[in-house]
């Protein structure tokens, strides 16, 4: 943690960012070196005070959120079955009305796409977009892996399938912690 103090940083270092266990790194679950604690009551405002400034003030219309998993992380970075910030941002009357998409995965392989919490939510569908982007390209093997996405990929169709798997899922998720920059796992003792 040296250098200069930026952004929130200098003032509740806990606060608004998720550590790791020992305190002395940041828990990198962007892929960026750090990620925000967005369910922390004072991080949580700041969130929702910024989103209604953008809608009230500048008259933006809808959000897209990337690596939106991180927002359903807890302060150790577990994922929650009922994160109170994507709550918050789509019971708030002044967000009712805003396009809200969900790029709903992050970093460190949390993948919620078709389980992603809430109604107003709408989900960026990554492997059904590399899938096509695959088969347009022309590589092999391609037009099987189309050919799942268009009739009958769970991520795709099947919501009933999607809220089993994603119970499934989130239930036997490892618990595993990434290091700091490093791409590396530490399993976890429990």
């Amino acid at each position: 943690m040296d250098g200069p103090n930026i952004c929130f940083r200098g003032f509740a270092n806990e606060t608004y960012y998720i550590l790791a266990e020992d305190k002395s790194r940041y828990a990198d679950f962007t892929g960026c070196g750090n990620t925000l604690n967005a369910n922390e009551p004072i991080v949580r405002r700041l969130i929702l005070d910024s989103l209604r400034y953008w809608v009230s003030e500048m008259h933006v219309d809808g959000f897209r959120f990337d690596l939106a998993s991180i927002l359903s992380r807890d302060q150790q970075g577990w994922p929650m079955a009922s994160p109170p910030i994507l709550w918050d941002i789509e019971s708030d009357p002044i967000l009712a009305n805003v396009k809200l998409i969900a790029e709903a995965w992050d970093a460190a392989g949390l993948y919620q796409v078709g389980s992603f919490v809430g109604d107003s939510w709408k989900e960026w569908n990554g492997r059904f977009r590399d899938d096509v982007r695959s088969f347009l390209k022309g590589d092999t093997g391609t037009v099987r892996a189309l050919a799942f996405r268009l009739t009958g990929s769970p991520d795709v169709y099947q919501r009933q399938e999607r809220e089993a798997r994603a119970k499934h899922q989130f239930r036997d998720l490892p618990r595993r912690v990434y290091a700091q920059r490093s791409g590396l796992l530490q399993q976890q003792a429990q």
